[in-house]
Parts: C-alpha cells; structure tokens; sequence
C-alpha cells in the first residue's frame, strides 16, 4: 500500500509541474502583444495686422505708430490765424493695412494732449465719419455720422470718443472729417495772440476676428 501512494504522489507532483509549465507558457504568450503608435503634429503662425492712417485726402498712407513720427492734420485756411466764431476742417482716413488680414478692427479715438493753458481750453472740436476729404468743408460735413461732439454741439479738445468706429475690410478706408472751432464768446484777452503749441491726438486699434 505504500508503494501505492509513493507512485500517486509522483503522478501528482508531475501533474502540478506539468500545470505550472503550462501557465508559464500561457503567461508568456500573453505578455508578447503587438506594439504600433500614431503620430500627430501642427504648425501655428500669427496672422498680419496694423493699423494706417492718411492726413491728405487718401493720396498717402503711413503707420505713425508713436508721436514722434506723427501724421501732420491739414486743416483747412485759417487754422494758424483763428478768430472768435471760426471753424476749420481737417480731413482724416483710418484702415487696416492692405496686406492680406483675416482680422477687422475697432478703433477709438483718445483727447488731445499737450498744448498751452490759454488757448487749448477755450478750442472745441467734432468728428464726423463717413465724410470723404473733399466734403470736409463746413458745407459737407454734416452728411456724415457724428462721432465725437457734433458741429452745433463740439466738446472740449481733451473728449475722446465715446464709441467705436469700426474696420472691416483689409485696404478698405474710414474717412473722418475734424472740425475745430474757437467759439465766438470766447474773451479775447486770454486767447488773443496766443498758438497752442504741439497736440496731440491718438486713435487706438484693436483687432477683431
């Protein structure tokens, strides 16, 4: 009877063995799978953008991105020998660059800057858009859209605008008409004689999609 059960348990130590081997090789087939990858990339660049004005009637076009190299108003006789109740017009044209742009803009136009204490004050001034350099006259004016003030109502030089005027298309111009009055109750003693000296107004642009 020994001899019995010494041949059962080597048939069973065998069994097992013979168990392990097999779920060793099971194991290894599973751990051997298939290996592969997907590979993505992308490329990004900045669209162009700027923002141009014209001082003279759409003939010429320029950047004058900081003060010192500002585009020069050419307003009209009498700006440099103003009297009281005299209004001059100044022509003015804003657009986006015309290099290709996928972007429009909007744009605001900021108080004037600089300037003496005596005449500045006493000066109003309005803007009009939508009025071309040819109609910027006291005559043409007022077929355009009040921007800043109006013609019977003008503010004070240091009002910006209180909207935005807006660009759509790349190279398509907005032209705007300046109108500067010295009212004609101003007193005469204090601005008799007297030149503002430099001012300076900005227009500032945003784009938009």
């Amino acid at each position: 009877m020994a001899t019995d059960r010494k041949a059962v348990n080597k048939r069973k130590v065998r069994a097992l063995l013979a168990g392990g081997l097999v779920l060793g090789i099971g194991a290894a087939v599973t751990l051997a799978a298939w290996t592969d990858n997907v590979f993505g990339d992308a490329q990004f660049k900045t669209g162009s953008w700027n923002l141009q004005g014209s001082f003279d009637g759409l003939t010429t076009w320029g950047e004058y991105q900081v003060d010192a190299s500002a585009g020069h108003f050419q307003f009209s006789t009498g700006f440099n020998t103003l009297a009281p109740g005299t209004t001059v017009y100044a022509p003015v044209a804003l657009r986006i660059g015309p290099t290709a742009s996928t972007f429009g803009a909007t744009v605001q136009l900021l108080g004037a800057t600089g300037g003496d204490a005596d005449l500045k004050p006493a000066l109003r001034y309005s803007v009009y858009r939508g009025v071309s350099s040819t109609a910027c006259t006291a005559a043409g004016i007022g077929a355009g859209t009040a921007w800043v003030g109006t013609t019977a109502s003008p503010v004070a030089l240091t009002a910006g605008s209180g909207s935005d005027v807006a660009l759509l298309g790349t190279g398509v111009p907005v032209e705007l008409c300046f109108a500067v009055t010295l009212p004609a109750g101003v007193d005469p003693s204090i601005v008799s004689g007297k030149d503002t000296g430099r001012l300076l107004w900005q227009f500032t642009g945003q784009s938009t999609p």
